[in-house]
């Protein structure tokens, strides 16, 4: 952009104002969104950890099984 010399109270003045201030919004929604999804992927991360594996899972059905019926 090139320099321009602008009028305290002029029409172009405010509507630099405006374009500086959506400019700003725009930021702030995409932080927003941003977070959110830090937010989902490390819920996710934890999810995972708490778990038990498949196996795991899988042998704690049998591990308490009675030997006679086999």
């Amino acid at each position: 952009m090139k320099a321009k010399l602008i009028k305290k109270d002029s029409p172009l003045q405010e509507q630099l104002r405006q374009a500086r201030r959506a400019r700003k919004t725009r930021g702030k929604k995409a932080n927003t969104a941003r977070s959110a999804i830090e937010v989902t992927t490390e819920w996710l991360k934890n999810r995972g950890e708490q778990t038990p594996s498949a196996r795991e899972a899988f042998a704690a059905l049998f591990s308490n099984t009675d030997p006679q019926s086999a």
